[in-house]
């Protein structure tokens, strides 16, 4: 995490993940995120929450980049989970499908 203040990109565990998802969610219920994205007063909440709470002083680009990021990957999810024969096994927390499944998504090409 050395120079992580300075850098504008940061390093993530899955720790820090799920706290700034948690912040996150307490930021949207006090309701400073009028639109998609957080407001001024929301973005300090984020940082200064984040800071106290991990101890790494992240900048408003790289928590802006992650909440971002997260909301494609989200996006992303939930379609793949709503696919016919797609599910979620939280024990694993990986996708599960059957092999036919696999096999076709194996078939298709990007």
């Amino acid at each position: 995490m050395e120079g992580t203040e300075s850098s504008d990109k940061a390093s993530w565990t899955k720790e820090m993940v799920h706290t700034f998802c948690d912040i996150c969610i307490v930021a949207i219920d006090r309701e400073m995120r009028p639109n998609t994205q957080f407001d001024k007063v929301g973005w300090k909440f984020v940082m200064a929450a984040f800071k106290k709470k991990i101890g790494y002083a992240f900048t408003k680009t790289q928590l802006k980049n992650k909440w971002d990021g997260a909301k494609k990957d989200w996006r992303l999810w939930k379609k793949l989970i709503s696919e016919t024969g797609v599910g979620w096994n939280s024990d694993l927390e990986t996708i599960s499908a059957s092999d036919e499944w696999w096999a076709k998504k194996a078939q298709v090409s990007y």
